[in-house]
């Protein structure tokens, strides 16, 4: 694992493909001055994916603690763990309707991350592994003020690698990579609201 700022940044990864050929270093066979060769018939070759990219597997909804629906610390904390859940859950199915619904209209990460997860699936594509974890109990949250209206959730995050699927058979691995995160939410409605997402 390395550190890195990268880590759930709703940017489509690039992989540069190196393409080289095996060179011994000597001069090439000759052919041998006694002997005719029979003409030989090549076969085609293709450049192009061959494979389409596999079919993704069946991955269950991420369902809520009960904790998240206590307007407090620990309902804060848990509405964390909820969120990203349903990131991972996102990416991996193309599905964002429990993601949108828990993002506020003001929340820029949240409105990137939807749009790259969507143009990865509208194209056939999906995204393997990724999963995010951290210590419900490490993490901390302060409470609402006069100054900061939200609950804002501190905590240090773990990404597994990921590979991401695209529809023409090609895959994209990345690194995982480990942050701190602060998420900004609010309670409202008898459930949390995800206002924005930062991380380092």
């Amino acid at each position: 694992m390395r550190r890195s700022g990268r880590v759930l940044a709703a940017v489509a990864v690039c992989a540069a493909l190196a393409l080289s050929g095996c060179d011994g270093g000597g001069e090439g066979p000759t052919a041998d001055p006694t002997t005719t060769a029979e003409p030989t018939t090549e076969e085609p070759t293709s450049e192009q994916p061959t494979s389409e990219a596999p079919e993704p597997p069946e991955v269950e909804s991420p369902t809520p603690a009960p904790e998240t629906q206590t307007d407090d610390h620990v309902g804060a904390i848990w509405a964390a763990r909820y969120f990203l859940d349903l990131y991972t859950y996102m990416r991996a199915t193309g599905d964002t309707a429990s993601f949108e619904a828990m993002s506020a209209s003001e929340c820029q990460f949240c409105a990137s991350s939807i749009e790259n997860a969507t143009e990865i699936h509208e194209a056939g594509g999906w995204v393997e592994g990724g999963e995010l974890h951290f210590d419900v109990n490490a993490a901390g949250a302060s409470y609402p003020t006069a100054e900061q209206p939200n609950y804002v959730v501190q905590l240090d995050l773990t990404q597994d690698s990921q590979v991401i699927h695209r529809g023409d058979g090609t895959a994209e691995p990345v690194d995982g990579v480990e942050a701190e995160f602060v998420i900004s939410m609010r309670f409202s409605g008898g459930r949390f609201v995800v206002n924005g997402v930062n991380f380092e």
